[in-house]
Parts: C-alpha cells; structure tokens; sequence
C-alpha cells in the first residue's frame, strides 16, 4: 500500500509516496475430538475442564462476547467457545470452537423410612451393619458425614443413634449422585422384665393364664422357654410348677429384649365344700339370707352360678326356686374351691289369713273378745292364727282379750313347720253392730242398801246410747236427779249425794241423743 501527504495550508500532496507491505496473520480456532462433553455434577467441573487442543486458550459464553470466561467458573449444561492465540505474533483466532456441556444430574437413593430402627435380638449375637441399612438405589455407597469423600465398608457395624449419608453411581454414565440421602439409625435392645415375685401363685378357682403373670412392665411377651420363638397367647392356661420367660416388647418397633425373665407358677386349689341337704327350705317370714344357707366347711363362699365370678353378700335375700353354689375357701392362699356344689332353695310364703264378710262388726253388749274375732277369720294354709296389738312390734294377745272399739288387730298364721305370714291381716272392729237390741226398761228399784237393785238401771242404755241423759223426777214435777254418760245410775237419794228420797212414784225422761230418736218418759216405784 501506498501512501501520501497533504498539507493542511496549501492542500498540496507531497511528491513522494510512502510505501507500506501489509501482512494478514490467520490463527486457526482451537480443535477437539469431542464437541459434545459431558461431566458429571459431583465432579463439579470448571471451565478449566475442558478438553481442547490449542494454544492460550480462551472460553468465551457466546460465539461474539469479547470478554474470556474465568477457569475456575462452574460449568452448566449449554455451550461454550474457544479461541486460541498464535504465541509469536500474539494474535487470537477470529473463529472460535463451539464445545456443547452436558452435566449429568444423579438423585440420591430412596427409602420409605428415613429413620430406621434395628432390632439388636435379630442379629444376635453379632451386631447390625452397615449392609443392613435399607434404601433403593444402583451401586449405593455409604459415607459418615454428608460431606466425607470415604465410603463406608458394608461390613462397619451400626451405631446407636447415628447419622448415615448414602449415594448412588448412575450405571450408564457412572456418574455418582451429588446430594446425598440421609438415614438416622436407632438400635434398640429393650431392657430385661422385672418383677417383684419371681415364684407366682394362683387359685385354680381363677382359672390363671398367661395375662395373669405379673411383671413390672406394661407390654411383655411371654414365652415357654428361654429360648423359644413362638410367644404364647395371654388366654393360654397357666400350668402348676411350670416355667415361663418374659421378654420386652417396643411397641413402637417391635423389638424385644435380648434377656428374658423367668417366672415360676403354683397353681393351688381347695377341697370343696360339703352339702348333706341339697333341698333346703326357709320360711319367707324369716327374711332368709345367703348367710342361712347350710354348707360345711371353711370361710363358705356363694355364687349365683357354678362358674360366677362374683361371690354374693351374705345379707343377699334368698329367692324361692333358686339354686346357689358353694365354695370353700383357704384365708392363708385366699383361694377358693374350683369344685363348687349346689343348693336348691324353697322359700315358703305363708298367705295372710282372710275375714269373712262383716266379721269385724260386733255389738259392746257381747263383750266380745278376741275369741270372738278368731271364729271369723279363716287359716288359709292350716296353720294357728295368732292376735297381736301391733305388728310386727306388737304385743301378742290372749284369747280373752276385750275387744275395744275402732282398735286394729292383727293376725298372723303360723304353719306346722314355723313359717309365719308376711303380711298380717289388720282388722278394725266395730261395737256399734247392735240393731237387734234394744233399751231395758223396769218399773221400780229398792236402794235398802243391800246390794239388790240399790240403783235404778235402764238395761243397754248405756251401751247403745253412750250420749244419753236421763231425767227423774217426783210427783210434784221438781228434779231431783239427772243420770248421763258421766253420772252414774239413780241410787234414790236428791242429786244423788243429798237426803233420800221418799218412797212413791217418780217420773223419769230418757233422751237418746242418738239416729233421731225421740225421748220417751215412763213412771217407776222407789220402794224402801
């Protein structure tokens, strides 16, 4: 090329012309023999990693940025460009190689339980390991800490209450998974059953089985021997002098104890009670109880039923036609007989005696008594009657007993073998029942004072007309004495108290006072 000057005052080119040689220098881009690459994620590669053959290579993010990408930049999937610079003339290549990045992602392994728990009874005697660990994954590898580079031997034994970190390689890319699963381990070895009474005992009345051993822990299973695997059921019956072997359960887990604890049983029994009367009988009056129920021997125990649970109270009332069972028990074991025999009961109801029609109705001029009350009544079962004033704490009364108006008695049977009635018949009676007699009425009395007609008597008076008032009176018309239920009869002196009076005539008025009865006047002769 050549070149000329002009000068800037004249506008005038110079004469002599400069000559110039130009060189074009072309740096070739640089070159590979992989223009797809792939790294794996874990391997956390950098522009630094990849494979091309050039000289001061430079990466750039597009096919035009000007400015080169730092070495140590993480690579991502996408693609990349190179250039490289001749090392002489310092001249970098115009075009630029397109690398394509591949980074393979591996996710870690899988598990449904992310904390697993290991029985130490299973592996026993050895201990689990890190080959016991359970996950889903291809080629898994194990590590201590989420970010240690060493992997674990699967045959590491297992610590109680450890972390563990595990991969898996990719098997087509063999790449290894970046992020890692986390598994928490817990081995569990439950404690040994304890128990405050290694030697057991039981009544065989109770029917003892395994639910019935005692240890101090809520969730055992036992076991027939030391050794045995199959547990036995809480229903199986316990067997005297036999052995059985507790061990405990995790119920979270499922793990049970490596020891066992030993359990001794006796199973006791007592000798039945003896019944020389099955059929026994009581009277209802007597209010039987269990307690009057007849067995022979020690500390009697009843039940309701031959294989009932629940003893009765000895204050129970017995039921007429009912059957009860009888236990002997043992007050040094508290156990009872597992043989129980039986009584049948008969409670015999004694029915109240009945009343005839009216037979509570008498007349006070009978002077009846009980006797007279007795005949009406009749002895439903055959038995003797007996009278009381009260019952059932009243007094019982003789037959010669006065009846005394508007009174309640009571009658009671008594059968041939003692029973009594329940309930007594209550009788009020009545001295009121007298239609068929009348007043007595005489014409005369003597009061000479020797005991013979001293008083003029009007016969039933009294009794039928409890109310009444009588009036005497003599010849003249004057009254010289009035008789009533608070006087006594006239005994033939003034007022009663005063002079005697004369022999003669005297007149007398009975007012009745009683159903509307008109009064009546009569005449009658004191003599002397």
């Amino acid at each position: 090329y050549w070149s000329i000057q002009t000068i800037a005052t004249s506008g005038c080119e110079n004469i002599t012309k400069t000559v110039v040689t130009v060189s074009i220098i072309s740096i070739p881009p640089p070159t590979t023999v992989a223009s797809n690459q792939s790294f794996c994620e874990i391997e956390k590669a950098t522009i630094a990693d990849l494979n091309v053959t050039g000289s001061q290579v430079l990466w750039y993010a597009t096919e035009t940025s000007t400015t080169p990408l730092n070495t140590t930049t993480l690579l991502a999937n996408g693609a990349y460009w190179a250039s490289q610079t001749e090392t002489v003339s310092g001249c970098e290549s115009a075009t630029r190689l397109v690398v394509n990045v591949s980074i393979t992602t591996v996710p870690p392994p899988t598990t449904a339980t992310a904390n697993q728990s290991f029985c130490m009874k299973d592996y026993f005697p050895n201990t689990p390991t890190v080959g016991n660990l359970n996950v889903t994954g291809n080629s898994v590898r194990w590590y201590a800490t989420a970010t240690s580079l060493t992997p674990l031997n699967s045959t590491d034994l297992l610590t109680n209450g450890t972390s563990y970190w595990a991969t898996q390689t990719d098997a087509t890319s063999g790449c290894e998974s970046a992020s890692r699963l986390m598994v928490n381990v817990a081995l569990i070895n439950p404690a040994t059953p304890t128990t405050s009474v290694v030697n057991q005992a039981f009544c065989l009345a109770n029917k003892p089985t395994v639910s019935n051993l005692l240890v101090n822990e809520s969730n055992v299973l036992w076991y027939n021997t030391e050794t045995s695997t199959t547990p036995l059921n809480t229903t199986d019956v316990l067997v005297n002098g036999g052995n059985y072997w507790a061990a405990n359960l995790n119920v979270a887990t499922g793990c049970e104890s490596i020891s066992r604890l030993r359990v001794t049983v006796s199973v006791t029994d007592v000798a039945p009670a003896v019944i020389n009367t099955v059929s026994q009988t009581f009277c209802q009056s007597n209010s039987p109880t269990i307690a009057n129920l007849a067995a022979t021997g020690n500390g009697i125990v009843w039940y309701a039923t031959q294989t009932g649970t629940v003893a009765l109270n000895p204050t129970s009332l017995l039921v007429n036609g009912s059957s009860y069972w009888a236990a002997q028990s043992n007050s040094t074991t508290g156990c009872v007989s597992s043989v129980r025999v039986v009584a049948n009961v008969t409670v015999t109801t004694i029915a109240t005696p009945t009343l005839i029609s009216l037979g509570n109705e008498f007349c006070k001029i009978d002077n009846p008594t009980i006797a007279d009350l007795n005949i009406n009544v009749s002895a439903v079962n055959g038995g003797v009657i007996t009278w009381y004033n009260a019952y059932p704490n009243g007094n019982l009364l003789s037959a010669s007993t006065a009846l005394v108006e508007g009174e309640t008695y009571y009658a009671i049977e008594t059968s041939i073998n003692g029973c009594k009635s329940i309930n007594p018949l209550a009788v009020t009676v009545t001295l009121e029942a007298c239609d068929q007699y009348d007043v007595v009425i005489y014409d005369g009395f003597s009061p000479t004072g020797n005991g013979t007609n001293d008083t003029f008597k009007i016969g039933n008076l009294r009794e039928l007309y409890p109310d009444f008032k009588v009036e005497y009176y003599n010849r003249w018309g004057n009254l010289v004495y009035t008789a009533s239920a608070a006087n006594p009869d006239w005994n033939g002196r003034l007022n009663g108290d005063g002079e005697l009076s004369p022999a003669g005539v005297y007149y007398f008025i009975i007012y009745f006072n009683k159903n509307d009865r008109k009064p009546i006047q009569r005449r009658l002769y004191l003599s002397r």
